[in-house]
């Protein structure tokens, strides 16, 4: 099996286990999950979304529990997903929220490494909507969600969020991981 690049600064790869092999090859859609805390928008990039039910309109998205999105959507219990296109233009703006806003949440990374902040929302071209979360302009589409419900599972928390507005915005296929050959299992 041919791994991917790992992003820049990321430990050296473990030797997988055959149950890790098995759920890479998982494919999950790209995305870019928008929130807001103070004013404050801010993205960052999920795998883990999908809907779950046609009536009322719901999403789930799985977040990691320590991240700052998740709190913020706790506080706000607002967000969007941005679906991301396949392409070389899908891939850039991928890569541009691949890092957490605290550098020191990756480990083995070096003290000045791990000092960084990353502001991702700073060189990507995106409008806000009323709730305060961002649109980016090179999206495919987005859906914007009320967050109801937040259910502890694992390492993760699974919010559920009631759609209230979204469009379709450009043309093309949505970006997967199957085209990126990036994985977030295992």
């Amino acid at each position: 099996m041919t791994l991917p690049d790992l992003p820049p600064g990321t430990p050296d790869r473990k030797e997988l286990d055959p149950i890790e092999m098995a759920m890479h090859e998982l494919a999950y859609g790209v995305y870019v999950v928008g929130s807001v805390e103070d004013g404050q928008a801010n993205g960052m990039i999920a795998d883990w979304v999908m809907q779950v039910s046609f009536e009322p309109r719901l999403l789930c998205v799985a977040f990691e529990d320590d991240s700052r999105s998740l709190a913020r959507i706790r506080k706000n219990r607002a967000f969007i997903v941005n679906v991301l296109e396949e392409g070389l233009d899908g891939m850039a703006l991928a890569r541009e929220f691949l890092q957490p806003f605290d550098a020191s949440k990756i480990q083995g990374r070096s003290e000045a490494a791990a000092a960084q902040r990353y502001h991702k929302l700073d060189e990507v071209e995106h409008t806000l909507r009323p709730s305060g979360c961002p649109v980016l302009d090179d999206a495919l589409a987005w859906i914007e969600c009320e967050a109801e419900q937040f259910i502890e599972v694992g390492d993760h928390v699974l919010v559920i969020g009631r759609v209230i507005d979204g469009e379709v915005v450009g043309s093309g296929d949505p970006l997967t991981s199957v085209y990126t050959g990036w994985t977030y299992s295992g």
